[in-house]
């Protein structure tokens, strides 16, 4: 019996060194630098990440110090060969330029249709297609329909904040309830104030959909490790880090809501009713139309669009609708509440700034008044605040991209082959001097047009065609949380307020220590 056991051990072992260890000379082969790897993490910055002798948001910077005069060099997450760029013209050619070479990411079979469908997990023509269908969805003129229900939530919020003068506020939690709220009612027709029932069976489920703590597993990340670096092992033991019975009570939610608006033809202005007038149009469009596009970063991500597949003849419409509306959720509840935290972590830190973005809300909105979508359109300077918090934090220091056919790196004679993955590292580009006019300081006028900001050198929503899709959804929420947060309110430190906010290593999806502030009243 105990031999039995050592010997099936034996050959488990020998499998996966076999499986980690037979690409190791494969960057040696091609005559390109490279960090040496090892078993069974790879190279040392793995080993030493999921030792935990390394944090998260430092690991990228790590692996790009090993190499500082390099553009493009190797590296092995475990038994996988990366190719990392560290330079901005090639970045620029793989995020936007050649981009047909690099359109896919990773993507994972979730072993649910749902999430399969996801509009982040689709790969070329597929993504194409439903791309064309979402991008449809976030336009300014569907936004502003949305305004009146992220005002209402706004107001709820400031009501909230309002009854919580001098106490120690954690802003990554309450910008939660704010943000869980926005994406029910704009997203899912959804009605509901978290403010004052906390335990709503639309939170619950979200926060256990998103893993938040106490909600989720504690082993997410190691799943879903597994699920991109294993996947047929992922597969054969069914290893997921979402739970299904949670995701079925979101796609149900929003079945029943699609076909009650098929049928009574009523109009909330929602993410599903957009969803719907634009898979109809789709249905009615003989193909490729004229684009405009309201930004320079808008146009790095147009598509050409002719020619596409009618999407009902790839996909049930009932499951795109339903798993976009979900990542919508998925994406963005995050993101923005995180977004919410860091705006006011640097408010508390720059109360000059802190002013300034107040003076620019009493000039721009009536006194009184609601803002309307060109109120909060016109409120430049907290764009500026905005994107300057997430530029300061990095959130998101590389961007990671599938070759889709050999590519020949520019001037130089070395080839990326089909399906390797590439990682793009962006954060140093974010710190350089010829980039931003302050770019090692906070600094909100990093971002103002007389300093003429380099827009590629800001990737908090991706670069290129494969950019994130909600990214003006995101600002308007932001937007509209800091008009309701400092029209009546000033954002200070408090005896837990730190100096530089950190990733939690266990739940990336949280601050460590938090993000807390205390609140005083203008007047």
């Amino acid at each position: 019996m105990w031999l039995e056991i050592c010997l099936f051990l034996l050959a488990v072992f020998a499998y996966a060194y076999y499986e980690i260890t037979k690409q190791f000379n494969f960057f040696k082969s091609i005559g390109l630098p490279y960090s040496k790897p090892s078993f069974p993490f790879g190279s040392k910055q793995m080993g030493d990440l999921m030792m935990k002798k390394v944090k998260l948001e430092d690991f990228d910077d790590q692996v790009a110090a090993e190499f500082p005069g390099e553009k493009l060099f190797g590296f092995f997450a475990m038994g996988q060969p990366t190719f990392y760029v560290n330079d901005e013209e090639l970045a620029k050619q793989i995020l936007i330029k050649d981009f047909n070479y690099f359109m896919d990411r990773r993507s994972m079979d979730f072993g649910h249709d749902v999430m399969n469908a996801f509009l982040t997990n689709l790969k070329g023509e597929e993504w194409k297609t439903v791309r064309s269908l979402m991008s449809g969805v976030f336009t300014s003129g569907k936004l502003k329909k949305m305004v009146p229900h992220l005002i209402q939530v706004g107001a709820n919020f400031e009501q909230h904040i309002g009854n919580k003068i001098g106490e120690e506020l954690n802003m990554k939690d309450i910008g939660g309830l704010l943000t869980l709220d926005a994406i029910a009612s704009s997203g899912f027709g959804i009605e509901t104030n978290s403010f004052k029932d906390q335990d709503n069976a639309f939170r619950i489920n979200a926060l256990k959909l998103t893993n938040a703590p106490g909600y989720g597993s504690k082993f997410v990340l190691l799943k879903l490790a597994i699920m991109l670096m294993f996947p047929k092992i992922s597969k054969l033991f069914k290893i997921n880090f979402v739970d299904f019975k949670v995701l079925d009570y979101f796609s149900s939610i929003i079945r029943q809501t699609y076909r009650k608006r098929l049928e009574s033809k009523e109009k909330r202005n929602d993410i599903i009713d957009i969803m719907i007038d634009e898979l109809k149009k789709k249905e009615q469009s003989s193909g490729g139309q004229d684009q405009t596009y309201e930004s320079e970063f808008e146009k790095d991500a147009a598509l050409d669009t002719k020619n596409l597949t009618d999407v009902k003849e790839k996909y049930d419409t009932e499951v795109i609708l339903i798993s976009n509306a979900i990542l919508f959720f998925f994406a963005g509840f995050d993101t923005t509440s995180t977004g919410i935290a860091l705006c006011c972590h640097y408010l508390s830190h720059h109360p000059d700034a802190q002013e300034q973005v107040y003076r620019e809300i009493t000039t721009v909105i009536d006194e009184d008044s609601e803002p309307t979508f060109e109120d909060l359109q016109n409120l430049k300077y907290m764009e500026m605040f905005i994107s300057e918090s997430f530029r300061n934090f990095t959130l998101v220091p590389a961007l990671e991209r599938v070759c889709t056919k050999d590519y020949k790196v520019p001037e130089t004679n070395i080839i990326i082959p089909k399906d390797r993955v590439v990682k793009v590292y962006t954060k140093g580009i974010a710190k350089l001097d010829s980039n931003f006019k302050n770019p090692l300081a906070f600094d909100p006028d990093n971002f103002a047009p007389e300093n003429k900001p380099n827009k590629f050198a800001y990737t908090m929503f991706g670069q290129g065609p494969r950019n994130c899709i909600g990214m003006r959804y995101a600002m308007l929420t932001l937007k509209v949380a800091l008009v309701h947060l400092l029209r009546q309110h000033k954002v200070l430190k408090c005896s837990r307020t730190v100096d530089y906010p950190e990733l939690n290593q266990q739940n990336l999806n949280q601050l460590k220590d938090g993000i807390f502030i205390k609140l005083e009243k203008r007047f």
